[in-house]
């Protein structure tokens, strides 16, 4: 029986995603991006998918984050808080894409074939622009960090006080990226891709979000372009591989 003069124990503090640490549960596994150092980690996350509920999952989750409490900490991904932030369950609410905006064009955007690409005029400003986001996205991923250019797009896209999220618009000004995009000599690579088209939309003021996503078995990473759950540059079979894990 402990004395009456012990020190009462402190009670366990809560522990929350530290900043620019973005969290998802996918595949049995709680998957952790670190974008200030560009790096994935994961825990087990033990839990029964099929009959748990979102307060099973919660519940699992918890217990993860005690298990491996003091990694975590010395790792940076998470910090001890006082009062539950809820940013841990924050991917529930991220959006996984269900259709296409070439519908039925399903299909991953290496240019536009035909049919897809009749009647898509291309006019001098579009060449400009096109070639102007290329070089500005080449430029951003060789001489900054992605945590940085992730904070300039959100920022940008928080400002655009004018911006429109038009599914038209869309469809129309990212058939012209696609039209124009193997005339950029750039490999077909998702990071390089989805911050080109985010850059092109952006000088038509259009702003969809910029999502990532992960696999757990076996691990991999990839990054698209879409708008509430309308893909513009994947396909809908390619992105529903991937949990999202972060949208901008």
């Amino acid at each position: 029986m402990a004395s009456s003069s012990e020190s009462p124990r402190p009670p366990t503090r809560r522990l929350a995603l530290s900043s620019d640490v973005f969290f998802c549960v996918t595949e049995g596994q709680g998957v952790f991006l670190d974008l200030r150092r560009d790096d994935y980690s994961a825990i087990p996350i033990v839990f029964d998918p099929i009959n748990a509920g979102e307060p099973a999952l919660d519940a699992a989750i918890d217990r993860a984050f005690e298990t491996h409490r003091q990694d975590l900490l010395e790792a940076q991904l998470v910090e001890e808080v006082s009062q539950n932030r809820g940013d841990v369950q924050a991917f529930r609410r991220l959006v996984r894409p269900e259709l296409n905006i070439f519908h039925p064009d399903d299909q991953r955007a290496f240019g536009m074939a035909r049919p897809s690409g009749q009647g898509t005029r291309v006019g001098v400003s579009d060449v400009l622009d096109f070639f102007l986001a290329s070089y500005r996205a080449s430029k951003l991923l060789k001489k900054r960090h992605i945590h940085h250019i992730v904070r300039g797009v959100r920022r940008r896209k928080a400002s655009a006080a004018s911006g429109t999220s038009d599914v038209d618009a869309l469809r129309t000004h990212t058939a012209i990226y696609r039209k124009l995009r193997p005339w950029y000599p750039r490999g077909y690579l998702c990071l390089y891709d989805g911050l080109a088209l985010i850059e092109f939309l952006a000088r038509r003021q259009l702003f969809p979000a910029w999502v990532f996503g992960v696999q757990a078995q076996p691990f991999g990473a990839h990054c698209w372009v879409q708008q509430g759950d309308v893909l513009l540059n994947e396909s809908t079979e390619y992105a529903g591989q991937f949990t999202p894990i972060l949208s901008v």
